[in-house]
């Protein structure tokens, strides 16, 4: 089986086999997927707000992630409905509240994502853990550990 491997701040495109963002901590992993037409796209982002509409790398920020991974969808000619799961935003410890950026990445992905008229199927943020999401395309099964 093939796997697609979406790295920190990057975006990917598959059709088969197994999709995995790996090693999710402060940031955000997000799978997008068409049951339909069995290609999804994955999401590492790593910071909240992109303070430009057209950032050089928009797979950064949350606010800029969505609309570009569709974008990247609608070039295959992938339309809605789609399956959506994120994970992350882990804290570190010990850090004061207002520098924790977990949590800010999150509610902007939850802001992005709602924005995009898109529901969560699965989602596991929060708290210490470092996380990993993998899709497997051909079935839809998607695993947060």
């Amino acid at each position: 089986m093939s796997m697609t491997a979406v790295k920190i701040m990057e975006c990917a495109v598959a059709d088969q086999g197994e999709m995995k963002i790996d090693r999710i901590g402060v940031g955000v992993g997000v799978i997008l997927y068409s049951p339909i037409q069995k290609i999804a796209v994955g999401i590492h982002v790593l910071a909240a707000n992109s303070v430009s509409p057209t950032p050089d790398n928009p797979a950064k920020y949350a606010n800029t992630a969505i609309p570009f991974a569709l974008e990247q969808l609608g070039k295959k000619g992938v339309k809605p409905p789609l399956t959506v799961a994120f994970a992350g935003g882990s804290e570190m410890m010990n850090m004061p509240p207002e520098i924790r950026m977990g949590p800010k990445i999150v509610a902007s992905m939850s802001d992005a994502l709602k924005q995009a008229n898109l529901a969560v199927k699965m989602e596991k943020t929060g708290g210490a853990d470092i996380r990993s999401i993998s899709l497997d395309i051909g079935t839809g099964k998607i695993d947060i550990t």
